[in-house]
């Protein structure tokens, strides 16, 4: 086993650059700074700092590290014939080791011993109980380079696998662009309401800070969602910046930038939630559970703010990006690569699959599999670092790619609109923004996707003359949609009600 002083004479033999790559892998060792070089070997030496190395460790590198100390040897040839395994991955992860400075010349350090010590009876490479056998250290000086597989080191597990990407469903490029547009539109589309539902009746902070289930409730009523995808929507919408208190800082209303967002063209609206989105460390799935204090978590309250979220996010995405186009992976197949790729770092209950369903009500990815925009969003994050500043605005760059991405994917916008006898009126395609506006104001929906259908009745009527259409003007205003005149149901529908509004 090495110790303080080898470690600290490995540390001094390291070039400027391999002890700055060092520093920057085990950021821990940084802060407080060390005085000498022992003092840095004796931290980085000690379990504490070997235990956060080893949360950023894959299975197949915790594999190596357990083989080295049961077997004593640092042959990667050696360790591939215990381990069943090919000596090259082998020797990737002997060097990636030692590049963290977990092995040395003189063997691993203790924190590493300490840390990964094999249980009671395990057999080293002379044979002898793991209690005592000699040092790792001293073997690894006598395994020769065609060292055999040492005695009882069949014990030792083969090297990990992942998930295999193949045993995912693959998915047609045209299905998964179709889902992202839906998505996207419908996303923008519950953003805008949520700001004009908001916008007339703000949502008022509890004194505990965050927005109470009152409020939540009847946003949740108002656009017919369900209470953890409204409060999904309220996190997002915040994150981007579009919400902010009022002036008297009682209550959540509108801000100022959702002014200019409403008027943007939905690419441009929907490059802002997901560049946000990305970068949130909210976890809006936590809503309504408890605190370790016992109380409720509130939307928008500080008990949603949560670091490892933003990691998270990224990393799903980070793994989805390296899958084949197409791939669509499933919360099961996700949580066990992850569990793959850090193994001592487990993922919060639930966690990957609240990630991956707000994905899916992004339009980042579609069926499982990650859209254009999305995979646009993913190589953004590959090039940030670890720890991207929370609720900031991604950069001019990002947003243009975005929505560039994500207009390919959109349909060409429809302006038909063929209205039935029975008060339906369907919209055979992606509505114009204009008729889409229009058909929010005077109709009632009755179903999204490939077209849109809606419904005509008293009530919707009344909500295009409340928003101040007249009879005539909601009249000339549908006609300009349709290939002939409206059917007579719906316009002495219109002036029935015309007659009696107000």
């Amino acid at each position: 086993m090495a110790g303080v002083e080898e470690l600290a004479v490995h540390l001094t033999a390291l070039s400027d650059v391999a002890l700055a790559s060092l520093l920057a892998a085990r950021p821990d060792l940084i802060a407080p700074p060390s005085p000498s070089l022992t003092s840095l070997a004796a931290r980085a030496g000690a379990r504490p700092s070997v235990e956060r190395a080893l949360t950023d460790l894959d299975a197949p590198a915790l594999d190596v590290a357990r083989a080295v100390l049961v077997t004593g040897s640092q042959d990667p040839a050696a360790l591939a014939a215990a381990l069943g395994a090919d000596e090259e991955a082998v020797a990737v992860r002997l060097e990636q080791l030692t590049r963290l400075c977990l092995l040395t010349a003189a063997g691993p350090v203790g924190g590493l011993v300490e840390a990964l010590r094999p249980g009671p009876g395990a057999v080293s490479a002379t044979g002898t109980s793991a209690s005592s056998a000699p040092a790792p250290g001293a073997a690894a000086s006598r395994a020769s380079p065609a060292a055999a597989p040492a005695p009882g080191a069949e014990a030792l597990p083969a090297l990990s696998r992942g998930p295999d990407p193949a045993e995912l469903d693959v998915q047609d490029a045209a299905a998964v662009a179709d889902q992202c547009a839906r998505a996207a539109e419908e996303l923008v589309r519950l953003t805008s309401a949520l700001l004009a539902e908001w916008g007339r009746e703000g949502a008022p902070i509890l004194r505990s800070g965050g927005v109470g289930a009152r409020a939540l409730a009847r946003t949740a009523q108002a656009l017919d969602l369900e209470p953890a995808t409204a409060a999904t929507l309220i996190e997002l919408t915040a994150s981007a910046g579009l919400l902010g208190l009022d002036a008297e800082g009682e209550a959540w209303v509108p801000a100022r930038p959702a002014v200019d967002w409403a008027r943007a063209e939905l690419p441009e609206r929907w490059a802002r939630l997901a560049a946000a989105w990305a970068g949130s460390a909210r976890t809006p799935w936590l809503v309504g559970t408890r605190s370790d204090d016992g109380s409720l978590r509130p939307v928008l309250g500080d008990d949603v703010e949560a670091p490892w979220a933003r990691r998270l996010r990224r990393r799903i995405l980070m793994l989805l990006q390296a899958l084949p186009e197409g791939a669509a992976a499933t919360p099961t197949w996700v949580r066990a690569a992850l569990t793959h790729a850090r193994p001592r770092r487990p993922v919060p209950a639930g966690a990957v699959t609240a990630v991956l369903a707000e994905a899916e009500l992004l339009g980042a990815t579609g069926g499982g599999s990650l859209t254009r925009p999305g995979r646009v969003l993913a190589l953004s994050l590959t090039r940030a670092s670890d720890e991207p500043p929370a609720r900031t605005q991604a950069d001019a760059a990002l947003l243009e790619a975005l929505e560039a991405a994500l207009a390919r994917d959109l349909p060409t916008p429809v302006e038909t609109l063929l209205v039935q006898s029975d008060l339906t009126a369907v919209v055979p395609g992606r509505p114009a923004p204009v008729l889409a506006e229009l058909l929010e104001r005077a109709g009632a929906v009755e179903s999204r996707g490939g077209a849109l259908t809606v419904r005509f009745t008293a009530e919707s009527v009344r909500g295009a003359l409340d928003a101040g259409l007249s009879a005539d003007e909601l009249v000339e205003a549908l006609e300009r949609f349709t290939p002939g005149p409206l059917p007579s149901a719906l316009t002495v529908l219109i002036d029935d009600v015309a007659r009696r509004h107000g």
